[in-house]
């Protein structure tokens, strides 16, 4: 799972950098330059979330941290001596402005690896549902307020329970891992690659358009389907496989639950079609569920039901 996405950490040098605290340093000075052309948006947003956990809109975060730099420097001066950015920040945001009521001190390595465990799936490391649905949220409206595209892949694997079945849980178990391991290392940084449920695993594509995404889905298609896993044989296409369904927003869908709706509908399609595939939503998907629906032996699918994450 890429660890800078969540939330984005700054190192101690850099903090120190930003909050003049460490003089001068060469290296320090770099970095901080890298990350401003990284997270040129995000900047501030992500500085102060790391350090409080607070969420701010980036202008909102960067006046914030402004004042806090002006208040540690007053700090400084009643004090005669040198107040680190960690004693401002906590009187600023809890003597000055409320916004933190009951401040507990904690180290940073050890809440981030508490909150890292409260949004990823337990067997596969990637991110879990609900944390897959939060961060979608954020990213539409960043997508909608930006004006850039934005690209969900909702990806099932392909028999997943006739290998589970014949190999046993533990067997499926280590293929679910496998795969995701596959995933991780060919996401980008900015992606999210999540586990939705079971079998199945949604990556977050920002600022990717649906061609863009097509590549890189079906790149990791191709990586698992390349990928030699224990006892494959048993499975009707003799190897492990994947099927995915590409949307785009706001070509297929007007917000967050459209957008899933149209990638689970182009997953279906790619099932459909012979699996191990991944095929780009379409609105004539829809069009013709409805004009021409399943027996009531086949029942027409809507997006389907989902199965819950194991732990």
């Amino acid at each position: 799972m890429p660890k800078d996405d969540m939330p984005k950490k700054f190192p101690k040098i850099v903090i120190d950098a930003l909050a003049e605290d460490n003089g001068h340093n060469e290296e320090a000075i770099l970095l901080v330059e890298a990350m401003r052309k990284e997270r040129e948006s995000t900047l501030y947003s992500d500085l102060i979330f790391t350090l409080t956990h607070l969420h701010f809109k980036e202008h909102e975060a960067r006046h914030h941290w402004e004042e806090i730099l002006k208040h540690k420097v007053a700090m400084s001066l009643d004090l005669k001596r040198n107040v680190g950015v960690r004693v401002a920040i906590l009187d600023y945001f809890t003597n000055m402005h409320q916004k933190i009521d009951n401040p507990k001190i904690i180290e940073l390595d050890l809440y981030e690896q508490t909150l890292l465990s409260s949004v990823t799936d337990g067997l596969t490391g990637l991110y879990n549902h609900r944390f897959f649905h939060d961060r979608l949220e954020e990213e539409t409206e960043r997508a909608r307020r930006y004006k850039t595209p934005l690209s969900v892949v909702l990806y099932d694997i392909d028999d997943f329970k006739v290998y589970n079945d014949t190999n046993g849980h533990i067997a499926g178990d280590v293929l679910l891992l496998e795969a995701s391991k596959l995933i991780r290392k060919t996401v980008r940084r900015s992606d999210i690659p999540s586990r939705y449920g079971g079998d199945e695993m949604g990556i977050i594509l920002p600022h990717t358009d649906k061609a863009g995404a097509y590549i890189i889905s079906d790149r990791i298609r191709e990586r698992v389907y390349s990928h030699h896993f224990p006892n494959q044989e048993i499975l009707p296409l003799g190897q492990v496989s994947m099927s995915g369904g590409v949307a785009t927003f706001p070509m297929d869908a007007a917000d967050k639950t459209t957008l899933i709706e149209a990638a689970d509908h182009a997953l279906y399609q790619s099932k459909e079609s012979g699996k191990n595939r991944v095929i780009q939503f379409n609105p004539l998907f829809q069009e013709s569920e409805s004009k021409h629906p399943a027996p009531k032996a086949k029942t027409a699918r809507a997006p389907r039901a989902r199965k819950k994450a194991k732990k």
